[in-house]
Order: structure tokens, then C-alpha cells, then sequence
């Protein structure tokens, strides 16, 4: 199987539980959010493209700023993570958004044809980010952005981190193989280079730091089982399962609140760049 077709088919199996724990995801992340929303300076009429959009509620925050006339495209390779997207926007009550599947590697979209694309954790993934942020700068018309993010140096990830160390430790998975992934664009630099390869001349690179907010050690395991492939293919008896928790519990401690509720710092690259 090729990296693309695990990709995909990871992604299918985790759509359900990035659907069941997308509020709290989205309540935590907004800063990401806005900050990429603001950098494509959405406007009334503007036609918006979210790439590799998950459960889209990115895209959503630009969808009420193109208001009136304008359309979004939430777009995602995995049709179950669209399938999420659309019950989220009807959730949400909103009626300007198309949903299609989109290869972002090679967009079936004309040239020049959107004002603004978006893309949230998803260029990091692709096994040619640099192809498809060159398509992306093919579907945007003259002078149109693009803002994306990409998870920052893993030391800054605790929340993502920890749990896949403990499991690694214990033998339960394998280490993150290098390549595309979550922290592929984390070395300084990477973003502006491949942007720059891409073609965007004019681009900016900052960072935003974040907290992700869990009841208890327990629901942070529970969310990342649901949320990360990696965690939740790994194969614990009940028994296991505890101790990874105890264990995770003891490495939150210095985030961990008097009520037991954890406030796990985390850290993005953000940039945007003009077509």
C-alpha cells in the first residue's frame, strides 16, 4: 500500500472521532483559525477554497465573511471527513458551501478562479506539498492568498507528543517514521522554502501558541485514541490502558489544575503567501 493510500484510509477510520470531539478541538484551535482567516482577507462575493479541510470549521469562520454572494469550497481527499464537514455546516446553519472531493496535489479547479485558499495542518501530510501549493497558486487569481499551518517543533507539542512516546516506549507502536507528517514542516525555514519553490514571492511565516484544554488524563487519552491514527492503532488490554493513563498523568503534571483538568500548551506555524 502507498503512503497516499494509507494516508487515506487512516484518515477514513479517524473521521468519526474527529467528528465527536470537534467542538472542543475547534473551541481550543480558534487562534490557529483566525489568524489564517484574517491572513486571506476574506470579502463580501470572494470565492474561498479550504484544502484538506477535515471537518472544515476553518473554512466555516471565512464562510459568513463572504457573505453575501460569496461561496466556499470545503474540499478533503477522505469522503468521510466531508461527510462530517457537511453535517457540521448544516449544524451550523450554513448555505454557502459546496463540498468536494479534491486531490490538492492536482486541483480540479480552473486558474485564477478563487480569492482565497486555506489549508490547516494539511500541506504537512501530502507526499508533494510543494506541487500542491503550485497548484494552489494556479486556482488563485492574481494577487489572491493562501494561509496555511503546520505543527511547530515537537517540544512545543506536548499534547500530541507525550502519548505516542509512551506508547513507543512500550513497544505498543512503531516511531514515526520520517517523511510527511505532523511535524515534517517543523524545522525553521521549511514553510518559507517551499513556498518560496512554489512560487509565492510574497509570504509571511509566524507562529501561534495555543492551549488544549482536557477534563482529566483520561479524556486526554480518550480524545488522542479517537483523534491520532498512531495512538489509536495501538493494541492495550484494560489493564495496559490504565497504566498508559497513570503514566501520562504523571508527565502532565507540571499543566495539571488542583481539579485534575490539563491545560497542555501547544505551538503552530502559521503563513500566507500572495499568488
Amino acid at each position: 500500500m502507498t503512503y497516499r493510500q494509507e494516508n487515506r484510509q487512516r484518515w477514513a477510520t479517524g473521521a468519526a472521532g474527529w467528528e465527536r470531539h470537534a467542538d472542543a478541538f475547534r473551541r481550543d484551535t480558534m487562534p490557529v483559525s483566525m489568524w489564517m482567516v484574517e491572513a486571506i482577507a476574506p470579502q463580501p462575493g470572494h470565492t474561498v477554497l479550504d484544502l484538506a479541510a477535515g471537518i472544515g470549521d476553518t473554512g466555516f469562520l471565512a464562510a459568513e465573511l463572504i457573505e453575501p454572494g460569496g461561496t466556499l469550497i470545503t474540499s478533503d481527499l477522505v469522503p468521510e471527513m466531508l461527510s462530517a464537514a457537511q453535517r457540521r455546516a448544516e449544524a451550523l446553519g450554513l448555505r454557502n458551501v459546496r463540498f468536494r472531493q479534491i486531490d490538492a496535489e492536482a486541483i480540479d479547479q480552473p486558474a485564477a478562479s478563487v480569492d482565497g485558499v486555506l489549508s490547516r495542518w494539511g500541506y504537512m501530510l501530502m507526499p508533494d506539498a510543494e506541487a500542491a501549493l503550485r497548484d494552489t497558486r494556479r486556482v488563485l487569481k492574481p494577487g489572491g492568498r493562501v494561509a496555511l499551518a503546520a505543527w511547530a517543533d515537537p517540544d512545543d507539542n506536548p499534547w500530541t507528543v507525550l502519548p505516542v512516546k509512551e506508547l513507543v516506549a512500550r513497544g505498543k507502536v512503531e516511531p514515526v517514521p520520517p517523511g510527511p507528517g505532523q511535524f515534517f514542516w517543523a524545522p525553521e525555514g521549511a514553510i518559507a522554502e517551499t513556498l518560496e519553490a512554489a512560487g509565492f514571492v510574497e509570504h509571511e511565516v509566524d507562529s501561534v501558541a495555543f492551549t488544549l484544554r482536557y477534563g482529566s488524563a483520561r479524556a486526554w487519552w480518550e480524545v488522542q485514541r479517537d483523534m491520532s491514527q498512531r495512538v489509536g492503532q495501538a493494541d492495550l488490554t484494560t489493564e495496559e490502558e490504565d497504566e498508559v493513563v497513570a503514566a501520562l498523568a504523571e508527565r502532565a503534571a507540571p499543566w495539571t489544575g488542583e481539579d485534575g483538568s490539563l491545560a497542555l500548551p501547544a505551538r503552530t506555524w502559521v503563513a500566507g503567501g500572495t499568488a
